[in-house]
């Protein structure tokens, strides 16, 4: 399921331009339903669920349940935060817990994010909406975690809600007891207080009578001035068992009797093993047990991962090959560029002022140039698994996935069980970036394969891929090509910007420009290739800020301009943008030309998932490949929960950023990947590590997105910067 800004399919109804339209009739019944009722049913524990996602234990103690998955993002502790401030109790009472993989915890709204990107709707619309959007995701299996959501739109939207909404429960219960007006009460450190008499009742002596009242539909939320964990650093408590190696992920699962899967794939993309030519020979090896052909490759069990891994590589057998088995990245490569030829093609992504007028017999500067990226694997630290084993007629599943309930939904019909028949046990991940989600082509293809396994032996097993497989069996970001013409006026100012581009535009504010041009037009060819397709980490801002922001730098340069004032100089006076340029010129010492040190600085700026971001590196040549010597980076993400978090996501995505920037690539050759392992598909080490500084400017303004505002960036910074020592690249990754 692809989730965009247009339209979202709810109940058989589209959600779209006339929203009051579309539900129609249905609208009494959406105001009516009981969402907390209806996540208690989800519940196996009796505690009081005050309100959505809150349940107050007997000692106060604050269980947050989660619908969204630990990946390292530290998401968690900040929805933890966010329901520790409204709910006004201690940060030692609060503990945040995995919500079950049950349709009572689907997240309708991410979905309501993503189409509503403000918090204009008030009232009883805003309830119908509510309910709408969580009906919508229960029927649609939507618990996912990406798209930076799970700040923005769970926590800030509903979970903050949610926990103010409980607070006045608290005091309406407290009232009750006390036999005062409810005005006469106040909350602290998890107690109703009643001042005048001094006394004071636990949320835990309260949460059973809270439980009972009717949730407020529009509760009062804290003033900002008020806040004692939003802002503030508080220690992750995930970080010890990580750091200890304490078995936290789903690789670490255990059960007793379990047997170890491990796969060879198929040559292409897509190929179907025909029958395997050794199977005696591999039953034979030491600890093998079973052979068993499955979707692209077969799959061999054994007693022990090792054994397995080793029969696995030791497996021949014969294929039928796709229809894609003769493509390569170069055909299709060429296909591209013919399309960008074909007008009737495009779609537009933006568009406004007249271009091809404006552009016709210009007496400007005209300038031009075609940009490249290439696929892109995820490469997450720990490669996909998955645990599966019977307890009478339940099948119970662990594995970290972002979406739990959509895998949960998946095992059951690969299993062709009922789906109360399946038990999903989500875990935290070693990274994902996108690679685990549902949302994509075919994504969850090595749970696909352990389910034919698990049919075909039916005892309890783990297949783990290997780090070949799961180069080779990812699903991509999209190899892209846009071309770009500009034209410049008297005074050097852009007057026409016309880009086209051919590759996948879900999000197209992601794809947008900012910067303020009279004749301006985007369009886009959506992709249409074999390759499989996923979301990957800052999905079309990984793509279309390389271009957009490599673009402005060379109009600068045409214009014998400093790059960073005339992004500035291009800009609305109150946008966003402007506030974390100006931060980081300050931060950097900004500089334009060649340093004596031999290094010069490049910049680029650009908005996604609500939040505004400027990078500056400073690049030299080493060897004859291009060295990043140190990174500047101010973030404005609205209101900061908590800074540690913020930084560190920041960190993170800037190296993931860079890794792509100087070595992402994935080439396929006869329908097939050609990359295996972190030899020919390189990360950033520590010896190539920049020096990184982050800024934060926040505005104050809702949070925005964090864990992959950070990621584009330096895929154009260091180009720019490249441009300066010499000739400029337009083609990525930058080291072949």
């Amino acid at each position: 399921m692809k989730l965009n800004r247009r339209t979202f399919l709810i109940s058989g109804l589209t959600l779209g331009g006339g929203l009051a339209v579309g539900l129609g009739a249905s609208v009494g019944a959406l105001a009516l339903h009981d969402r907390r009722e209806h996540q208690r049913e989800g519940l196996p524990s009796e505690d009081a669920l005050v309100a959505l996602w809150i349940q107050i234990q007997r000692d106060s103690t604050v269980v947050v349940l989660s619908p969204h998955t630990e990946m390292g993002q530290a998401a968690h502790i900040g929805l933890g935060q966010i329901v520790a401030e409204e709910l006004d109790v201690p940060w030692e009472n609060v503990v945040v817990e995995q919500a079950p993989a049950d349709r009572a915890f689907s997240n309708g709204n991410i979905i309501q994010g993503f189409i509503f990107e403000d918090d204009a709707i008030g009232g009883f619309f805003k309830r119908v909406l509510d309910n709408a959007f969580f009906i919508g995701g229960d029927l649609g299996t939507v618990q996912m975690t990406g798209g930076s959501t799970s700040i923005r739109f769970t926590g800030w939207r509903s979970m903050r809600t949610a926990a103010a909404a409980a607070r006045e429960l608290l005091i309406s219960a407290a009232a009750g007891q006390l036999g005062v007006p409810e005005s006469t009460l106040s909350t602290r450190d998890a107690q109703v207080v009643h001042a005048a008499s001094g006394r004071a009742l636990t949320y835990g002596e309260l949460a059973a009578d809270a439980a009972r009242l009717p949730v407020p539909q529009e509760p009062t939320l804290k003033d900002p001035s008020q806040y004692r964990h939003v802002g503030r650093s508080h220690q992750r408590d995930d970080l010890p068992d990580k750091i200890l190696g304490a078995p936290v992920y789903g690789i670490d699962c255990e059960v007793e009797g379990m047997k170890h899967v491990a796969v060879i794939g198929t040559e292409a993309i897509f190929g179907a093993v025909e029958a395997v030519t050794n199977e005696a020979e591999v039953l034979a090896r030491r600890g093998v047990e079973a052979v068993v052909m499955v979707q692209e490759g077969v799959a061999v069990v054994a007693d022990n991962p090792w054994r397995a891994e080793q029969a696995a590589r030791a497996v021949q057998f014969t294929e039928r090959a796709p229809e894609n088995a003769v493509a390569s990245s170069q055909s299709l490569l060429v296909d591209m560029q013919q399309a960008l030829t074909e007008p009737e093609r495009f779609s537009t992504v933006v568009e406004h002022g007249d271009v091809v007028a404006a552009g016709e017999g210009a007496e400007g500067t005209v300038v031009e140039a075609e940009y490249f990226v290439p696929f892109l694997a995820h490469a997450p630290m720990e490669p996909p698994n998955v645990t599966l084993w019977r307890e009478g007629d339940t099948v119970h599943a662990a594995s970290g996935v972002q979406g739990p309930l959509s895998a949960r939904t998946w095992i059951a019909d690969r299993l062709q069980l009922p789906i109360e028949q399946v038990v999903f046990h989500p875990h935290t991940m070693g990274g994902s970036f996108g690679r685990r989600a549902a949302a994509g082509d075919d994504m969850l293809n090595f749970i696909t394969q352990a389910c034919t396994v698990f049919q075909a032996v039916d005892q309890p097993i783990k297949l783990c891929w290997s780090r070949e497989m799961d180069l080779r069996f990812d699903r991509y970001r999209k190899q892209s090509i846009a071309r770009y013409r500009g034209v410049l006026g008297a005074d050097g100012t852009v007057q026409v910007w016309q880009a086209d581009s051919y590759g996948e535009v879900n999000i197209p504010p992601d794809a947008k420009t900012a910067y303020q041009v009279p004749h301006l037009r985007q369009r886009n060819i959506q992709e249409d290739t074999f390759v499989p397709y996923a979301y990957w980490r800052s999905v079309e801002a990984s793509i279309h800020c390389f271009y957009n922001e490599c673009f402005i730098d060379e109009l600068a340069q045409a214009a014998g301009a400093d790059p960073l004032q005339y992004r500035l100089d291009h800009l609305p006076d109150d946008h966003r943008l402007r506030r974390v340029l100006e931060a980081v010129r300050e931060q950097a010492g900004w500089r334009t030309g060649v340093a004596e040190d031999g290094t010069a600085m490049g910049v680029a700026a650009y908005e996604l998932f609500g939040s505004a971001c400027a990078q500056i590196a400073r690049v030299g040549m080493v060897n004859g490949n291009p060295k990043v010597h140190e990174v500047w980076c101010a973030l404005d993400c609205g209101t900061v929960i908590n800074p540690d978090a913020v930084i560190a996501q920041m960190e993170g995505g800037m190296i993931f950023g860079l890794t792509a920037a100087l070595y992402g690539r994935i080439d396929i050759t006869e329908g097939g990947v050609k990359q295996s392992n972190f030899h020919d598909y390189r990360m950033v080490r520590m010896a190539d590590a920049p020096r990184l500084h982050v800024t934060l400017v926040p505005d104050g303004s809702a949070p925005g997105g964090v864990g992959e505002v950070a990621v584009p960036h330096l895929s154009a910074a260091v180009p720019n910067a490249l441009a300066v020592l010499g000739e400029r690249p337009r083609a990525l990754p930058l080291i072949s």
